[in-house]
């Protein structure tokens, strides 16, 4: 059956992420769906006087990027309600930002912040006395950038009922005072377990956010998010944003399992949120493990102690617990989405897997492992021979001083050269995804593909400092990292990841050729035009 086109794109330098039509000149899309790749007279002949035409003027075309290790519902609300100190870097600095927010919203009942750097600020300058001087007797939490550490004051201590006495949260633990009482630092699951006596934000709340952030980004060529860590009510606020209309990102999901908690009734849960939450826009279909923490707070663990201290942090998991729920889990067909951070964690998930794979046989899970900031030589080629699949954010792969010097002071140099190791895991054949973890830092896909390229900062030359240059990638891994490695990272590579007849008209086109173009500028590039399902959700004025 023929069809007249709703929309065809033109005169385009379409990559299309398609093995076997790999570029063309233009496509046509009838409702949702692509109906036609081809050459510009093949296209224009699928048109008649209704059919909307696009002209892409020779510019790149690509499938709609991914994210797919993200915290979008989350940071939005954070990004939207709290006070931001992701750019505080001296004490007076973060200190004034906390009063001025403070000062100028009476009205919240907790002053809730979030961004400061754990390298820069730590249990040692984070007391609950600097900042009870700033926040007028209120309760106050704030969160460092990376969410693995928090700072409260002696209110929300208070509230919350810490005291000398207190046991330690599971997963967690307080920075003491040489008496037993907290001195103000927080760190780990001891951070949610304060966040509790909060208030949560209501529905209007995260529907404000979240709102505003899909357009934004739309306006980055995103059309689809994994997100890393949702309970039901976040799956619930996903799916009424969509009935409303309002969500113009395809939203893939995983939940967070707990070692403390019965595998059963966790088990329960996970079925339930995958037979509720199981269409094109909105989906759960993967159990995430947190299995270490990260450096710059010493929970990450290291399958070798730690140079400045001779210890490393437990998992989180204790490894027969990892076989029982993973080997679980993966009976029920979930893909397990696993934060390591240290080779002991990634070694552990390792173990894992293969554990689960003995046990129940081999399926096409695509489990895979996130951040992979360390991993030993040993480690590197069962991630193929297992199919496990990287997640990776390559825009922490730039040289940081102050991180820079914590993981060298507890790594040792050797150790130090093999962080980040994407390039290998790529050398290696492990399929990677490349992803941001927002807000822990930008979601900019374009700023995050030219660090994995150049290992630099922003605004870098070729002379500048590099990170571990030896683990850089291409541009073509890269826009695989973010479309059709992407789409198969999150289970939806049928429908989306790439231009191909009868997938999802998710598409994008950009003001720069990202094949041609230096290296260094590819964090300049300007979407100018999204679409999601055919229906555009962003359209810059130049076109």
């Amino acid at each position: 059956m023929s069809y007249i086109a709703d929309k065809i794109i033109i005169n385009g330098n379409i990559h299309t992420m398609d093995d076997k039509n790999e570029k063309a000149e233009a496509l046509a899309i009838y409702g949702d769906k692509i109906i036609a790749v081809g050459s510009n007279t093949e296209i224009k002949a699928l048109t008649d006087n209704n059919t909307q035409m696009v002209d892409a003027q020779g510019q790149l075309v690509l499938p709609g990027f991914q994210d797919t290790h993200i915290h979008f519902q989350a940071t939005s609300a954070d990004f939207f309600h709290y006070v931001s100190l992701h750019e505080m870097k001296t004490m007076d600095d973060l200190l004034n930002e906390i009063e001025r927010f403070a000062r100028e919203n009476p009205h919240k009942e907790w002053i809730k912040g979030i961004g400061f750097n754990p390298s820069i600020f730590n249990e040692n300058n984070l007391t609950k006395e600097r900042l009870d001087a700033v926040t007028g007797g209120r309760p106050a939490l704030i969160f460092s950038f990376d969410y693995h550490s928090g700072w409260a004051n002696s209110e929300a201590f208070r509230i919350a009922d810490v005291t000398v006495a207190t046991p330690e949260p599971a997963s967690g633990s307080y920075a003491r005072c040489t008496d037993g009482s907290p001195k103000g630092y927080i760190y780990e699951d001891a951070i949610w377990a304060m966040n509790r006596f909060s208030p949560a934000f209501s529905d209007e709340d995260y529907f404000e956010a979240m709102q505003h952030y899909c357009k934004v980004f739309n306006q980055h060529g995103i059309t689809g998010v994994l997100d890393a860590v949702a309970p039901r009510k976040t799956m619930e606020n996903y799916q009424t944003l969509n009935k409303l209309g309002q969500l113009s990102l395809r939203v893939a999901a995983t939940s967070k399992i707990f070692a403390h908690l019965p595998l059963a009734e966790q088990m329960q849960e996970l079925l339930s949120l995958r037979e509720s939450y199981a269409d094109d826009m909105v989906s759960l279909h993967s159990a995430k493990f947190f299995l270490d923490g990260v450096l710059e707070s010493g929970t990450a663990t290291l399958l070798e102690p730690r140079c400045d201290t001779g210890s490393t942090a437990p998992l989180m998991f204790d490894q027969p617990l990892i076989n029982e729920f993973f080997a679980a889990f993966d009976k029920e067909k979930f893909q397990l989405h696993v934060h390591t951070i240290g080779d002991g964690a990634v070694n552990a998930a390792l173990n894992g897997i293969e554990y689960a794979q003995q046990v129940n046989g081999l399926w096409d899970s695509r489990h895979q492992l996130a951040h992979i900031q360390l991993v030993t030589a040993e480690d590197f080629p069962r991630f193929k021979q297992l199919g496990v699949y990287g997640n990776v954010q390559p825009l922490w792969a730039q040289p940081d001083p102050d991180n820079d010097k914590i993981a060298l002071q507890m790594l040792g140099e050797e150790r130090y050269r093999q962080i980040y190791p994407i390039g290998e895991l790529v050398r290696q054949g492990t399929v990677c995804a490349l992803s941001s973890d927002w807000g822990v830092s930008t979601f900019d896909p374009f700023a995050i593909m030219q660090t994995a390229l150049t290992r630099q900062v922003s605004g870098a030359n070729k002379n500048s400092p590099a990170h571990n240059p030896q683990y850089r990638i291409d541009i073509d891994t890269a826009i695989k990292g973010y479309t059709i490695n992407a789409a198969r990272a999150a289970w939806r590579e049928k429908t989306t990841g790439s231009l191909t007849v009868g997938k999802f008209a998710d598409l994008i086109i950009l003001n720069q050729d990202l094949y041609t173009i230096s290296p260094y500028e590819i964090e300049n590039t300007k979407v100018v035009l999204t679409l999601l399902g055919g229906k555009e959700v962003y359209r810059d004025t130049s076109l």
